[in-house]
């Protein structure tokens, strides 16, 4: 899961720190520094794969550090970073939407880290304003976490707390249906020091970074493996209860990519396999010692005490993956796909928990769908859209459409679709959602306007979130 740390680098934050010993000089904004460095610790020996941005924000918003996976980046980042002006917290999640939208979409589940240091740069006026400007919630699936580097005596933090608790709920309330992100939290110090930062952020990865590891077990054959990202429980619209992944997974069997085709998943995540003797050392502890006649190494320890290297212990990940490897000319990776919960999580197979062993001498049909036969789900190329993103991707679909027919010469089908959509609007049920017949008389609107009509260049956009019927172009 993707992760922004949004850094305020505002002029509140060059504050001095008052401390007890007076060869420190500590601001807000090395005390932060700190904090973030204590987080990438972390992840470095926990969630080594997760993307990381650096965002700063004053009344601008800038990415410092792109996503990257390279830490270090951000390491020296941090020491270089300009102070600005005053702090504008609506402004810089405005700025991270856009970074996230344009580099992960609308589908991927983010998690946004704000250091701030409790100072939101007005009163009781200015903080409505803030709420009312706020870029919540967004149109991608997203939790958000809050760290004031202030005083738990600070009234300014005193003061913007029912901010941050807003922007933690509006994050949390919206566009997560699927259950896929859990609630985001506010983190504050018992006081003003470096080791209190460190210990907040301490606490934020132990809730929210932590490894998920279990048994991949196959008969007898078994290793420890790790998911990333972590699982969450589904909590999904209809199901009676919540599910939680079990620590032990089990194979029972297999079945060809082409029957079993693309069906709803909940998540999907990697397996990768974890050292057999639970060893985290790094590799280079793993040199080879020159052995001596009585069967010791150099420096008198036996090979019984040695610290055998992973890489030459027999994984059983490393059997399977080569299995069920196609091509090794391409480059590969286990992928735990979560379905639905029940039996009918992919129904041209059939009930899932009737499933057996293929018969190689019959000649008939294994399923209830014959393989030739197309259905939803079925192809390779398929994608599922969330809830929150359908908008977006029917939007997508409708220019990709509207450009092709113009492209070609089919302005007529441009209109047919209009048409359609306007049909598809009087025919919705009284139960519809008002939004989705503003949105469907608003796309087929777009699609008869005369100055864009026929501007292959043009993009159609959706209504924005605080839409009216008057804002509809006629």
């Amino acid at each position: 899961m993707p992760t922004v740390i949004l850094l305020d680098v505002s002029l509140s934050m060059s504050r001095p720190v008052l401390t007890l010993d007076p060869t420190e000089n500590h601001t807000r904004l090395t005390v932060a520094a700190a904090a973030i460095n204590s987080f990438l610790d972390f992840l470095s020996m926990h969630s080594r794969l997760e993307y990381v941005a650096l965002v700063t924000f004053s009344s601008i918003c800038e990415v410092a550090v792109p996503f990257t996976r390279d830490f270090e980046n951000i390491r020296l980042k941090l020491p270089l970073l300009e102070e600005g002006d005053k702090t504008c917290l609506d402004l810089a999640l405005a700025g991270v939407s856009q970074l996230i939208l344009s580099e992960w979409g609308y589908q991927t589940p983010v998690q946004i880290i704000v250091v701030t240091d409790g100072n939101i740069g007005g009163g009781s006026i200015g903080r409505s304003r803030i709420i009312q400007g706020l870029p919540l919630p967004a149109p991608y699936p997203v939790r958000i976490h809050v760290l004031p580097i202030a005083s738990p005596a600070d009234p300014c933090l005193t003061h913007a707390m029912p901010l941050y608790q807003k922007i933690v709920d509006l994050a949390t309330s919206a566009n997560n249906s699927s259950g896929n992100v859990s609630r985001g939290s506010i983190y504050c110090l018992d006081q003003l020091t470096v080791t209190a930062a460190i210990t907040s952020m301490s606490r934020l990865c132990e809730q929210h970074y932590q490894e998920f590891t279990c048994t991949l077990k196959c008969g007898q054959l078994e290793a420890r493996v790790q998911l990333f990202p972590e699982p969450h429980p589904a909590v999904h619209e209809g199901y009676a209860a919540t599910y939680t992944l079990s620590n032990e997974l089990n194979i029972i069997g297999f079945v060809h990519q082409n029957e079993l085709g693309t069906p709803i998943a909940v998540s999907k995540h990697l397996v990768v396999p974890q050292a057999q003797n639970g060893n985290s050392s790094n590799r280079e502890n793993y040199g080879s010692k020159t052995p001596t006649k009585d069967g010791s190494s150099i420096d008198g320890s036996s090979p019984d005490e040695e610290v055998a290297d992973p890489s030459k212990i027999a994984n059983f990940c490393v059997l399977l993956h080569g299995a069920l490897k196609a091509s090794r000319a391409r480059r590969s990776c286990l992928l735990l796909c979560v379905l639905r919960p029940g039996a009918a999580a992919a129904p041209w197979l059939g009930p899932l928990d009737q499933l057996g062993a293929g018969d190689e001498t019959s000649t008939s049909e294994a399923f209830p769908v014959r393989s030739w036969r197309s259905y939803s789900g079925g192809g390779a190329g398929c994608a599922w859209a969330r809830p929150h993103a359908l908008l977006a991707d029917v939007q997508k679909e409708l220019n990709r459409v509207r450009r092709a027919a113009i492209s070609l010469g089919f302005s007529e089908l441009v209109a047919c679709v209009g048409a359609a959509l306007e049909r598809e609007c009087a025919a919705l049920p009284a139960s519809a959602p008002p939004e989705c017949s503003l949105q469907l008389a608003h796309a087929a609107a777009a699609l008869r306007d005369p100055r864009t009509a026929l501007d292959v260049k043009h993009t159609l956009q959706p209504l924005g979130p605080n839409f009216t019927v008057a804002s509809m172009p006629h």
